[in-house]
């Protein structure tokens, strides 16, 4: 698919977006109220954001780091197709990586990713999905005209 000049900002707002995206999840992990980081005290007892995804400090310093950096990035249509590239690749491994350790560990409902950052299903099934969708705007092809802007 070859974008043209008028719709390669398709690529940067979608870039934007899942960088928007990690950065509100990041400055929400970090908020101390139950109602939106519940602490799960059965499996590896720590947070769970939305009582969903399950976070600790370094887990939310990923995010904020995950989602400024997009931001950076998406000034330009050039920083977006890099990020987009590496971020997706990143999120994709490391979706990857935590399904084989889960498998290694008879997939409980939480693993601590090397003993440091806490997962679950629903962190690796954002890992997934947003790491396909930024790799996919990383790779579409813009005219040549555009990667300018």
């Amino acid at each position: 698919m070859t974008l043209d000049r008028d719709s390669n900002s398709f690529v940067q707002s979608g870039q934007r977006f899942v960088a928007l995206v990690y950065l509100v999840l990041g400055i929400l992990g970090f908020l101390p109220f139950d109602f939106i980081n519940p602490m799960h005290h059965s499996g590896i007892g720590v947070p769970y954001l939305f009582n969903l995804v399950a976070i600790n400090a370094l887990h939310n310093f990923v995010h904020l780091s995950i989602g400024i950096s997009g931001l950076v990035a998406t000034r330009t249509l050039a920083g977006a197709q890099l990020w987009g590239k590496i971020a997706g690749s990143i999120l994709l491994l490391l979706f990857i990586l935590g399904m084989v350790q889960a498998a290694i560990e008879g997939f409980p409902n939480d693993q601590l990713l090397w003993g440091l950052i806490p997962l679950n299903s629903p962190g690796h099934m954002l890992h997934l999905v947003s790491g396909g969708l930024t790799l996919y705007l990383g790779l579409i092809r813009t005219s040549p005209t555009a990667t300018k802007s």
